[in-house]
């Protein structure tokens, strides 16, 4: 086996497909350093199944593909291709040549291939093994490989070892019997908790395996008495449906023919109405023109009595002002003699006034004097009071002073000597304080320090546990709530799939013509209406109240068909169904100019829905001329606005008919057809994607609980021994505060007992000065007060005199006051008597000739007011003309008006007449169509009970069916068998397959566990054989790789002492290897205390050894003599040179002395920046080769 060329294409540097041909002969391959030459082995690894990104010098395995140049794009894949040389048949291939191809592409795909075969990564490294070449074989040796082999701990050298003692794949093969050994050991385990299992089910299935065999008889009896009986209550039912169908139809005739009869006696009533309302304004017009005619009238009328009044009146004034001049020409004579009178009493009082001025005058003066003298007096009396009350006030101060300095004197002088003696017991106490609170505080320390530790962990536990706990708790609440949420529209979407899977408010005849359908009976049925659109729920009620019983007319291919399925409904009996050809219904839509700018318009009903456009005929003969607007008052104007033409819907669905009639009230949102299909897919929708956050949940929720308990087990530990420490804190915390009061209080106590005694010395020294003080003033004051006493009783006596003489005075002045003011008052009065008089006498004179002007005034007057009267009588008479006009023509709209509303009254009469015929015949309308859905409802049970417990239709039913000749008997019959059903209890049917294919499963698992059983005993005996052959062949191998590592190292080096050895020799499979060598007069203890140079010759050493004993067919070193001197570099070749007739040999080097040992030279080049190229030897001699 031999490599015979390596093929490469878009690898790294290598973005030409590039092909090097292996020679037999040693190999060199050369060039500049970063021209690609390590490429080559890359590619060689990469091609033998290398899958770290690291050891092939890139981050991630994409950095193996070609990722371009300034000149060039980047390569979408990657391609190594070697082709090996097989004619030894050493690979397990039955061919001459290998191929082994690897492919990788930038979109990370990858593809392995033998002879072109894809195959897996796995059979790669089993083609490769045990040959010494692949990912762990030692046919590729690098710089980083030789330094491994030294560096690399004992464990870690194992496995080229492995390679070379050829058990690597002896190890795959041991690897692979364990894990088979412990999968069959698992499947043993599985299988026997299976067996066990169904050991303890065998006899309770038995059980009720014959149970259920019993149970399974009485219910075919039943099945075959309950469909007989079945058919013969649907026969009578449909008999009744069919009659009350008739009576349907003839109510509704009638109800329809009363509805046109009201429709045009409302329409000729409404008519009256308009024509009543305008008689009625016209009539208020006439009537308000009256009524302003009468309040002219009244107002002219008003205005001729106010005329005359005024004429009266200036007769009267006339007749007033003539006596009035006769009146004042008899009284001048004694207004004259009057006033004489009156100044002569105006006389006498003047006098009266003279003489008591002149008294009051001089008792004044008098008064003034007095009240001079007594003012000087009344100062000194005062002056001398204040004085002797001050001095009263400083007598009193003084004798207290000197009580209150007494008496603390003689308190300080006691204080003195306690103070003292205390001063001298706190000195001690604060001593022993100072003692306890040192020992305290160390206490504390220690217990703080130990606090502080415990508060950090708990600190970084707790918020770690709040946030994991918040997270906890949120999830919780979220999953309950998604839970809840699930669980009710789960069972609400089982309901509605119940209910639509039955066909609930579907025609009987629909109902059968779908189950047709679904036996096979019938083809070429599309579904129906409803089947076939989509509506928004927006729409929904509003489509399913325009559509109504069409929702469920069906659609078919064509016109065969419909006949074909209205024969199987007779033949069936099954009733009568609607059914849309889709060759023969072809609907047009509404074509109204400016409705779609009508404001609320939504659109027209098919422009609503989503269907398929096949169906488009058909959706537009039912809903093309039906317009959908957002409410009734727009439905209203709308329809008015174009005259009634064409069916209105709202969102709500209220109707206004085309033709005017409005149909409407309350409806149910999810009552429909429509709205249960849209509820159904929402609530679909819903819980699937509610299902899956739900599991999502579940997984993540259950590690956040066992984070959080564990979490809250250690924070609890951390808080019990927390809490401890902080109570002795507390504790000591307090005992130091009580003790550090206490040495306060003591040091405070000292100083305020200094203070207390120096303040105290002080004190007693004042108030000595105070009492001898007090005791002087207090003489001082009491020799003033007794002279001031005497003084003030003179002054007094003085006082009282005067006060009387001047009371005297003053009630003199007084009384002449009072007769003066008297005297002044009769005075005035009497003037003004004598202006009044006078006043009237002159005024006398001059109202004769003003009373005369005023006579001719009222006349002049007179004569006015009497023209205007008459203008107010002509005004009168043409608005009384005007008034019997308007009276005439009011009594003509009033007879009108009596005839609108005499016929009006008819026709509410006909209205109500016939309203009361159109209830007789709805109410029976509405009794037969209750009835028809009792029937309906009814045969829809008994057909639902065939098909949901025995799968049949009617018709297939009817097949069954057996005739009956007493239907009571038959019932109960069947009751009895009922009652023994029930009288067995919970039935398991299953048990009775159920117990066959557990006792087969049991049987089959007996076997299976014997067969595991053998299995597992020949793994343990193939893993024991090969545990023992692999010892084997490690230690032989590695005995003879130890001895050839021991002589080459010696002709290497030229003497010295190497050799290898096991770190465990017990454990041969698991030992790691040690590696000791020692040059020539060197004693080394560590290979690491070698120099560079002497490490890679004693790990190529190594290699050569492994060589001879297991010769690898083909070995590339990259650069592995890179660090050696001139003289290990001619040692190197030598060796090489005696490998090349066993293995394929190519270096990667720079050194001269390697590549003059070579026999052929490939030297790789940048002829294009970035990308490398192969030259060989041939073209080499005629260019200069750069080496570095």
């Amino acid at each position: 086996m031999f490599f015979k060329s390596l093929e490469i294409q878009g690898f790294k540097s290598f973005a030409d497909k590039t092909v090097l041909n292996f020679d037999t002969k040693m190999t060199a391959i050369v060039g500049s350093n970063g021209n690609g030459k390590s490429n080559i082995s890359d590619a060689l690894r990469w091609v033998m199944g290398e899958q770290g990104a690291k050891t092939l010098r890139g981050d991630k395995m994409e950095d193996v593909i070609f990722h371009g140049t300034v000149a060039r794009k980047q390569m979408g894949f990657a391609k190594v291709a070697l082709s090996i040389d097989n004619t030894d048949r050493a690979l397990a291939v039955d061919s001459d040549e290998v191929i082994v191809t690897r492919k990788l592409y930038r979109t990370g795909e990858s593809e392995y291939l033998i002879n072109g075969d894809k195959v897996r990564l796995k059979d790669i490294h089993e083609l490769l093994m045990g040959t010494g070449l692949g990912r762990d074989g030692y046919s590729i040796i690098g710089q980083g490989r030789v330094a491994e082999i030294v560096n690399a701990k004992g464990s870690q050298r194992r496995e080229i070892f492995e390679e070379a003692a050829g058990v690597s794949k002896f190890l795959h093969k041991k690897a692979e019997a364990e894990r088979q050994l412990q999968r069959a050991e698992e499947n043993f385990l599985r299988l026997k908790d299976i067996e066990l299992s169904l050991e303890e089910r065998l006899p309770t299935l038995e059980k009720q395996s014959e149970k259920a065999r019993k149970a399974k008889v009485l219910i075919e009896e039943e099945k075959k008495i309950e469909i007989s009986v079945a058919v013969a209550e649907l026969d009578r039912l449909q008999k009744n449906l069919t009659d009350t169908e008739n009576a349907i139809l003839v109510n509704q005739g009638e109800c329809e023919h009363f509805d046109r009869e009201i429709s045009e006696l409302e329409q000729e009533n409404e008519q009256l109405s308009i024509t009543k309302a305008q008689l009625s304004a016209r009539l208020a017009d006439l009537r308000r023109s009256s009524d302003e005619t009468k309040d002219e009238i009244a107002e002219a009328d008003k205005a001729i009595a106010v005329l005359e009044n005024e004429i009266r009146h200036n007769e009267v004034r006339e007749e007033e002002i003539r006596r009035q001049i006769e009146a004042g020409s008899k009284s001048a004579v004694e207004f004259d003699k009057q006033i004489a009178d009156i100044e002569k009493e105006i006389e006498a009082k003047k006098a009266e006034i003279a003489i008591a001025e002149k008294a009051m005058s001089d008792l004044s003066a008098k008064l003034t004097a007095s009240a001079e003298e007594n003012k000087e007096l009344d100062d000194e009396h005062k002056e001398l009071d204040n004085k002797t009350g001050m001095l009263y006030a400083k007598l009193t101060e003084a004798k207290l002073t000197l009580q209150q300095a007494e008496k603390t004197a003689a308190e300080l002088s006691d204080s003195l000597t306690a103070d003292n003696e205390r001063i001298e017991n706190q000195d001690k106490l604060a001593d022993e304080y100072r003692a306890k609170r040192r020992a305290l505080s160390r206490e504390l320390e220690e217990l703080n320090e130990e606090k502080s530790d415990i508060e950090n962990r708990l600190g970084g536990y707790t918020k770690l546990f709040e946030s994991k706990n918040e997270k906890l708790t949120a999830k919780q609440e979220e999953y309950d709530k998604l839970r809840r949420s699930f669980d009710q529209k789960r069972q609400r979407l089982e309901v509605l799939s119940d209910v639509e899977k039955n066909m609930v408010g579907y025609f009987s005849s629909v109902k059968a013509v779908m189950h047709a359908v679904k036996s096979g009976k019938l083809s070429g049925i599309h579904g129906t209406v409803a089947d076939v659109i989509s509506v928004d729920k927006k729409y929904g009620i509003a489509i399913e109240t325009a559509l109504g019983n069409a929702l469920q007319n069906i659609i078919v291919e064509n016109e065969e068909t419909a006949k074909r399925c209205i024969r199987y409904l007779k033949d069936t009996n099954g009733g009568r169904a609607t059914f849309y050809p889709l060759t023969s219904v072809k609907g047009s839509a509404l074509q109204q100019n400016g409705l779609e700018d009508e404001d609320g318009f939504e659109g027209l009903g098919y422009e609503l829905l989503d269907y398929d456009s096949k169906y488009d005929g058909i959706i537009k003969s039912v809903l093309g001329k039906t317009a959908v607007v957002d409410d009734i008052n727009t439905a209203t104007r709308i329809a008015k606005k174009y005259g009634y033409k064409f069916r209105i819907i709202t969102l709500d669905g209220q109707i206004v008919n085309a033709g005017g009639s409005f149909t409407g009230g309350s409806t149910k949102e999810t009552s429909g057809i429509i709205s249960r299909k849209q509820e159904i897919d929402t609530l679909t929708a819903e819980t699937q994607s509610l299902s899956d956050t739900i599991q999502l949940m579940k997984g993540s929720f259950s590690e956040l609980q066992a984070e959080v308990n564990k979490m809250n087990l250690e924070i609890e530990g951390y808080k019990e021994k927390l809490a401890q420490l902080r109570q002795d804190e507390v504790r000591l915390t307090a005992e130091i505060g009580g003790v550090k009061d206490l040495i306060r209080q003591c040091e405070e106590q000292q100083e305020n007992a200094e203070l207390i005694i120096d303040r105290s010395r002080k004190q007693i020294a004042q108030q000595k000065e105070i009492i001898s003080d007090c005791g002087e003033k207090i003489k001082e004051y009491e020799a003033q007060i007794a002279e001031n006493e005497k003084l003030l009783e003179a002054s007094g006596e003085k006082l009282k005199k005067a006060d009387s003489e001047r009371a005297e005075i003053s009630e003199k002045i007084s009384a002449l006051n009072i007769e003066r003011l008297t005297a002044g008052k009769d005075i005035e009065s009497f003037n003004a008597q004598i202006e009044n008089i006078n006043r009237t006498k002159a005024a006398a004179g001059e109202d004769n000739e003003r009373r005369l002007a005023e006579i001719e005034e009222l006349k002049s007057n007179s004569g006015k007011l009497a023209e205007e009267i008459k203008e107010k009588q002509t005004a009168i008479e043409e608005f009384r003309n005007r008034f019997s006009e308007n009276t005439d023509t009011i009594n003509s709209v009033i007879a009108k008006e009596n005839e609108c509303e005499r016929r009006m009254s008819e026709l509410a009469r006909e209205i109500r007449e016939k309203g009361d015929d159109k209830v007789k015949f709805s109410n029976a309308l509405a009794v037969a169509v209750e009835k028809k859905a009792s029937i309906e409802k009814e045969d829809e049970k008994l057909r639902v009970t065939l098909w949901d417990k025995y799968e049949l239709t009617v018709t297939e039913a009817r097949e069954k069916a057996e005739k009956l000749e007493n239907l009571a008997e038959s019932q109960k019959q069947l009751a009895d068998l009922r009652r023994k059903i029930n009288a067995l209890g919970s039935v398991n049917f299953a048990a009775i397959e159920e117990f066959e294919e557990v006792k087969t499963r049991y049987d089959e698992l007996s076997g299976q566990l014997k067969d595991v059983e053998k299995s597992r005993r020949d793994l343990e005996k193939l893993i024991s054989n090969l545990t023992t052959d692999i010892k084997a062949r490690f230690l032989s191998s590695f005995n003879d790789i130890n001895e050839k590592f021991s002589k080459i190292f010696k002709e290497v080096f030229g003497g010295g002492e190497a050799h290898l050895e096991l770190i465990d020799p017990e454990d041969v499979l698991g030992s790691g290897i040690e590696i000791f060598a020692a040059p020539p007069g060197k004693l080394i203890k560590n290979l690491i205390s070698l120099s560079g140079g002497e490490q890679t010759m004693v790990a190529i050493t190594i290699y050569f050894a492994i060589l001879l004993h297991r010769p690898t067919p083909f070995c590339m070193l990259d650069e592995v003599d890179a660090a050696l001197d001139e003289i290990n570099v001619v040692k190197y070749v030598t060796y090489l040179k005696r490998f090349c007739t066993q293995t394929q040999l190519m270096v990667i080097t720079h050194r001269r002395g390697t590549i003059e040992g070579c026999d052929v030279l490939y030297g790789v080049f940048m002829q294009e920046k970035g990308v490398s190229r192969l030259i060989h030897q041939e073209l080499i001699d005629d260019m200069e080769l750069e080496l570095d």
